[in-house]
């Protein structure tokens, strides 16, 4: 989903409900806006309003739980690098191969993050594998000539596997996890939320002044909802820093 997009036509919906409820409260005969159907216009709000919350409070745990998930997955990344190349750094001069696929394999990650912040991760170039089953290969054509060797490329081959289960690294599950019918309903909710403000709202600058204000701020709410569901683009965005890192403290190739 688009976070700007998405939150506009939010923002749209609110406003349109609003100025909606103000001509219904403007066009309906006195009569009919009774103190009883006051409070009965309340109730329903208070209900709705607790829908949209409980709703908004479970996309926004779905959200956050998918934000750190990735985060972490770019975090336990780095520290499986650096173990792999310390790995292959005690092989010796036979794994120089692997440790030059393992540098390419981490300056394509840090790559594919900053392309999918800029382009989102439907293009080619993030479509694309980085190179961990050719360095699984190379490691495979390792000879082990002594118990150490061999212990070392077992441990190298444990550690690439467990590098290559992240999903960072694949382009499945990489634009988000909520599904568009929870934000329908969740604007639909709110929406109705709005028409009964309008409807018992005074008509005049101040009213709609704050109907701006308030709608803005739960497009905004959406919109950074949608931003930590999405975190390869937008303002919140999953960082690259660790993987930088990870190939600063690659030692040299001997």
């Amino acid at each position: 989903m688009y976070p700007i997009g998405v939150s506009l036509f939010s923002f749209a919906c609110f406003m349109a409900a609003s100025l909606g409820g103000m001509w219904a409260g403007y066009v309906l005969p006195e009569g009919q806006l009774t103190d009883r159907n006051r409070d009965l216009i309340k109730e329903a709000r208070r209900m709705l309003v607790a829908l949209a919350t409980l709703t908004l409070g479970l996309i926004i745990a779905s959200a956050t739980a998918s934000f750190d998930l990735r985060t972490n997955e770019v975090e336990n990344s780095a520290s499986k690098i650096i173990a792999l190349d310390s790995t292959l750094a005690k092989y010796g001069p036979k794994a120089r191969e692997s440790r030059e696929a393992l540098r390419r394999i981490v300056a394509k990650g840090i790559e594919r993050i900053e392309i999918a912040a800029d382009e989102g991760f439907n293009t080619e170039k993030t479509r694309k594998g980085i190179g961990v089953n050719k360095l699984q290969i190379k490691l495979f054509e390792l000879s082990p000539e002594s118990d150490r060797e061999t212990w070392l490329r077992s441990s190298a081959l444990t550690l690439s596997s467990e590098l290559a289960a992240f999903r960072w690294l694949k382009y499945s599950g990489s634009e988000g996890n909520i599904q568009w019918p929870f934000l329908a309903i969740l604007i639909f909710w709110l929406a109705g939320v709005f028409v009964s403000y309008g409807i018992v709202a005074p008509r005049n600058w101040v009213a709609v002044g704050t109907m701006v204000v308030v709608a803005s701020a739960m497009a905004m709410a959406i919109h950074l909802t949608l931003d930590l569901d999405s975190p390869n683009k937008g303002l919140i965005r999953m960082s690259s820093a660790p993987l930088q890192m990870a190939l600063d403290q690659i030692g040299p190739l001997e």
